[in-house]
């Protein structure tokens, strides 16, 4: 088997072939022996070095013949002897198996014929008779099973993805489709480029040879190409006979295995346009362990149906709920095409963590697909459903208001910081939930006065709700249809994601980041088969240490402050104050944590230059910092803030709690560029509401009262009017007046001064809207010169939260 590799691969990478046979050359040899038969030649312990002694005795040969001179022969043998090492390597490495690589190695190791098609099928159904345990750990990739070690231990114990067996086995499956892809593109050209072609002829056969010249268009002819390059890998690794999936046993590499991989896609495509730059992602809570989880995940509905129904096959494959059985593996269906248990309700009755998580990733991106396309409950954008919940999982175990967001679903300009600003009543502490009707059967919009608290959008009236209603009815089905699976809980307008769901959505984030295998020795994550794009030039991650990049809510809370602030500042305002509360609550206690979560603040402030090692702070990191600040100050003791009124960022923002306490400070105790970022941020949060205004002001009806005019002739809102004001109270006092309030406002943080700056340049008053231009431009300038000295990847974190296709 390795000398018709041998020969076949050679003359397919470009080798002359006379008299039968190929004429190799040190750099096909090279080619041969680390890219091609890693690919194809399956080996059974001892004959690792097979197709080294092969080489060897054809460059004799071809010397023999008189076909290569003593130099060259040389040359070739010494080509040889230097690649001998490195493929001895890869062809033991089990990163580098496929499909039929795995079984002819397993079968041939056990003394199978893999030449003879039956005793192939024998040897199958024997491993298929042998018991679950037994087989799981013979049918294993190799280091496939180092994270089962501890059955019941803590989520974030030891290599966290419990499903890294079944994941390898989606890597190995997708190596096998690329690499059979590549090789028939290879035959294919070698037909179309000769018509003297008879090895390649006997490589493919008659009848696959006219598929590939009668193939049509571009993806016919690719699929063509492909089953043709699959015909020839098993000719040296499983022998020529086609097995049908269903011979292969479980939980052995099965064709099937490629779902997991394509789903784990999907859910971090989705989650890499939410994230930023943090080091790690807010935890969300998370069943307490493995038993838990397996215990949940099997009380659920997320795979119960489909296991229940695979319990007993109905007689037709049109059977309701059928479909999802099939596509979970449940079920499969005989030559007759009856459906009839499949592998997957074997790993349900033995309760294999790592399988069950493996089937509740596929399951849950199908449930979200499945929803998609609901003509009623359905998605704006493909792939929207999933990427709600992706953001659940990112918002750290907020609940949130299904009318909140049906509101900003259907456009209305929800201010982002309401969030915030106004909880959501869980069931709990919510009057609402006491009222008759208020449930997760029966969906109903909450009281004016609380629609009004929730939305911040100031008065409402009874039309607005009932604009609302449908909205927000058509997203609690939806809801509760993914809450019958498990995914995610409903009471009355509250909802949120399950820990179920959350674990589910983590698994496959730690699968995608940490990548299927630890890298070599000298070799970077980054290179590592079947890991996530990752977080640019620093990204470290492997399946060992993955869980530090998504971390539980115990091992957060057990972090150094130091540690936890630089991250908690990239996160959304809501994750990240739960967080921190959580945080402080933990450990010693709160009288032990405040003080170092304080010094932290204070320490990592961008502004004094310990920030990010690589480069001056942008201004994303000065405002978030900021921002966590403000919100984590007003919860701090009296007695600690006092310490931190002189501090030249957090200064302002203790005083204000400070009074907001009752304690009387003195302005000028506050250090000048502290009060002057306190200025900005609030003139910021008086521009956000004017910038919505404007853009709403297209929207508003002729017969309406319409706003007076600006000093420039366009429309002045009661928003933009009370930024003026306020800005106009800022400058009262300020050294220098309003025109040097607005220099400084620029200089200290133009992207965020700019917004304010634009608006307050069409200020009535022109010794103010004047400066407030001039400060503007240099804001742009400033600000575009710092974009282009950050890193593009950098500068490409993050992002909208609905991109993907328009459904029509």
């Amino acid at each position: 088997m390795a000398a018709d590799a041998v020969v076949y691969l050679l003359a397919l990478s470009g080798a002359k072939v006379r008299d039968g046979l190929p004429e190799a050359t040190p750099d096909l040899v090279r080619a041969v022996l680390l890219e091609a038969l890693p690919q194809f030649l399956s080996v059974a312990p001892g004959e690792e070095g097979a197709a080294l002694a092969v080489l060897r005795v054809l460059a004799d040969r071809t010397r023999a013949d008189g076909r290569l001179n003593t130099k060259r022969h040389a040359r070739l043998r010494e080509a040889i002897d230097k690649c001998a090492e490195e493929h001895l390597r890869v062809m033991c490495d089990p990163r580098e198996l496929t499909l039929p690589r795995f079984w002819g190695g397993l079968l041939r190791a056990r003394g199978v014929d893999v030449r003879d098609a039956q005793a192939v099928r024998g040897g199958l159904e024997e491993l298929a008779r042998l018991p679950y345990a037994e087989r799981a750990e013979l049918l294993s990739l190799p280091d496939a099973t180092e994270t089962a070690e501890s059955d019941a231990g803590s989520l974030c114990a030891g290599p966290a993805a419990w499903a890294l067996g079944p994941y390898r086995r989606g890597l190995a499956m997708e190596r096998q489709a690329v690499a059979a892809m590549l090789l028939g593109q290879r035959l294919a050209l070698y037909l179309t480029e000769s018509d003297e072609a008879p090895w390649v002829l006997d490589l493919l056969g008659s009848e696959q040879v006219a598929r590939l010249m009668d193939a049509e268009g571009v993806d016919e002819w690719t699929e063509a190409a492909t089953k043709a390059g699959l015909r020839v890998a098993r000719r040296w690794s499983l022998g020529p006979a086609e097995l049908p999936t269903a011979a292969l046993p479980a939980p052995g590499p099965r064709p099937d295995d490629m779902a997991l991989r394509t789903a784990v896609g999907k859910v971090v495509e989705q989650y890499d346009t939410l994230r930023g730059e943090e080091s790690f992602a807010p935890p969300h809570p998370l069943p307490t362990d493995r038993d838990g989880f397996v215990s949940a995940l099997c009380d659920s509905g997320l795979l119960a149906p489909a296991a229940q129904l695979a319990a007993c096959p109905p007689a037709d494959a049109d059977a309701e709920g059928a479909d999802v059985a099939l596509t979970t593996g449940f079920l499969v269906l005989d030559e007759e095409g009856t459906p009839r248990p499949g592998p997957s309700l074997e790993a349900w009755r033995e309760r294999n963590a790592g399988e069950l998580a493996a089937l509740a990733v596929r399951a849950l991106v199908e449930l979200c697909a499945r929803l998609g396309t609901d003509p009623d409950l359905g998605e704006d954008f493909e792939g929207e459903i999933l990427g709600d919940l992706v953001a659940l999982h990112c918002a750290a175990g907020e609940t949130r208001s299904v009318a909140r967001d049906a509101a900003v679903a259907a456009d209305w300009m929800v201010p982002p910081e309401a969030s915030l600003a106004a909880p959501v009543r869980g069931p709990g502490d919510s009057t609402e939930s006491d009222e008759p009707g208020y449930t997760a059967e029966a969906y109903r919009l909450p009281s004016l006065p609380e629609l009004e608290r929730l939305l911040q959008l100031g008065p409402l009236d009874e039309q607005d709700a009932a604009d609302l209603a449908p909205e927000a009815r058509r997203l609690a089905g939806r809801l509760d249809l993914l809450a019958a699976a498990g995914v995610v809980w409903r009471r009355g307008d509250a909802y949120g994601l399950t820990p179920l769901a959350a674990a589910v959505l983590r698994e496959a984030l730690l699968l995608a980041y940490g990548g299927g295998w630890p890298p070599l020795t000298g070799e970077s994550a980054r290179e590592a088969d079947g890991s996530a794009a990752g977080d640019g030039e620093g990204q470290r991650w492997t399946p060992a240490n993955v869980a530090e990049r998504f971390p539980t809510v115990e091992a957060v809370i057990a972090m150094d402050a130091a540690q936890l602030v630089p991250a908690a500042r990239q996160w959304d305002d809501p994750a990240a104050h739960r967080v921190l509360r959580q945080w402080v609550a933990g450990g010693e206690g709160p009288e032990a944590r405040w003080p170092r979560l304080l010094a932290a603040l204070a320490a990592s402030s961008p502004t004094l230059g310990s920030g990010r090692a690589e480069g001056p702070p942008s201004s994303t990191d000065l405002l978030a910092h900021r921002r966590l600040a403000a919100q984590t100050l007003p919860d701090a003791p009296p007695g600690l803030l006092a310490g931190y009124v002189g501090d030249p960022v957090l200064g302002a923002w203790a005083a204000e709690a400070l009074r907001a306490a009752g304690e009387a400070v003195d302005e000028e105790a506050v250090p000048l560029p502290s009060r002057l970022l306190w200025r900005l941020d609030r003139l910021h949060a008086l521009a956000a509401p004017a910038w919505r205004a404007s853009f709403a002001l297209g929207e508003v009806p002729e017969d309406d009262e319409t706003p007076p005019e600006g000093a420039d002739g366009g429309l002045r809102t009661p928003e933009l009017g009370a930024l003026h004001e306020g800005f106009e109270q800022m400058a009262t006092g300020w050294p220098g007046g309003a025109s040097a309030l607005v220099s400084e406002l620029a200089r200290a943080d133009p992207a965020t001064a700019s917004h304010a700056l634009q608006l307050l340049s069409d200020h009535p008053d022109e010794e103010i809207a004047r400066p407030a231009a001039l400060a503007y431009e240099e804001c742009e300038k400033a600000y575009l010169a710092q974009v282009r000295q950050e890193p593009p990847a950098a500068r490409g974190k993050g992002g909208g939260r609905k991109k993907g296709k328009r459904r029509h």
